[in-house]
């Protein structure tokens, strides 16, 4: 069984600088060596034009990895994650050394992964949804983390008792874990899931708005406190719909740290908390382990934590 290893070093300097998405950036030493020249990589995601978490993810990858002499080509396949076997196959016949999935559904793409194996391309995980043979490593944030953080504001906001409505999504893996975590911390705190729907990550903060303006409907003032969302954009929705119909006691909590979020939480209103995942921290991880991989070490743990940071008013300035 693959062990799973947190990164601790340097946790206290991620950590005070989770929030202002600067440069936890390529090593210097990194950069001098060029230690990417003359490799390509391939970036493969479902998610980039749909998710803003997938895009500064994405993004800031390229950028590490293109100031290190890596070429990169970067394929979104507009939310088709059953597209990604077919540009994984793609990316090997084009002679690409690496390919990288990022926020990928990994055990969904036996197809790719299997071709990549039998050419012997290796295959890198940017938060992708697990790890699935050969994968060699997946670089991410630990999904408990994220879920009890984000529930736990929730319990600690409303003080007991009451009756929280989830916004999940099971096909991500991540994500999906994020539910899990959150869904057992509010049970054991005597809080009543009253509405536990999946989101619609094509269009996750318009869905989340009409499903939670019908929530609100549903129950009137006193019988919903919270809406968990597993992630950012469809927190975003249910914000705008408690917002909107002038139910401010609806508490809102998403996961990302995504900068809309990180403003929306500062105002001091009812979205009270997201979770920073550290992006820059992440993607310079993977781009360091790729590094070593071509330099003859392969990772020695197949998932790598990052740590996370929760984000309320008294910290999101």
């Amino acid at each position: 069984m693959p062990t799973t290893r947190a990164l601790r070093a340097g946790v206290a300097a991620t950590v005070a600088l989770a929030l202002t998405v600067t440069a936890l950036a390529v090593p210097a030493a990194a950069q001098d060596e060029m230690s990417g020249e003359g490799k390509s990589l391939s970036i493969i995601t479902p998610f980039y034009a749909s998710q803003p978490a997938t895009k500064e993810a994405v993004d800031l990858f390229i950028e590490d990895a293109e100031s290190r002499g890596y070429e990169t080509k970067m394929v979104d396949t507009a939310n088709d994650n059953a597209a990604v076997s077919g540009e994984m196959s793609s990316a090997i016949a084009q002679d690409f050394d690496a390919i990288i999935l990022a926020f990928a559904f990994s055990q969904e793409i036996g197809e790719g992964l299997a071709a990549a194996g039998e050419a012997g391309v290796p295959v890198f995980g940017l938060d992708a949804g697990g790890v699935a043979e050969p994968m060699l490593v997946n670089v991410t944030t630990d999904p408990g983390d994220l879920g009890s953080l984000s529930a736990q504001a929730i319990i600690d906001a409303i003080g007991g008792e009451g009756q929280v409505a989830m916004i999940h999504f099971d096909p991500f893996e991540p994500v999906r874990l994020r539910a899990v975590t959150a869904t057992e911390l509010f049970e054991a705190n005597d809080i009543e899931i009253v509405e536990y729907v999946q989101g619609d990550p094509e269009d996750a903060t318009g869905h989340a708005k009409s499903t939670v303006l019908d929530f609100l409907v549903k129950y009137p003032e006193g019988e919903l406190d919270a809406v968990w969302a597993g992630w950012d954009a469809p927190a975003l929705g249910a914000f705008q719909a408690t917002q909107e119909i002038g139910r401010p006691e609806v508490l809102v909590t998403g996961v990302d740290g995504q900068d809309f979020a990180v403003a929306e939480v500062a105002k001091g209103e009812n979205w009270i908390a997201t979770v920073r995942q550290d992006w820059p921290a992440i993607t310079a991880t993977l781009v360091d382990i790729v590094d070593d991989y071509f330099a003859g070490t392969e990772p020695e743990e197949q998932t790598v934590f990052v740590p996370a940071a929760l984000v309320t008013a008294e910290n999101a300035q």
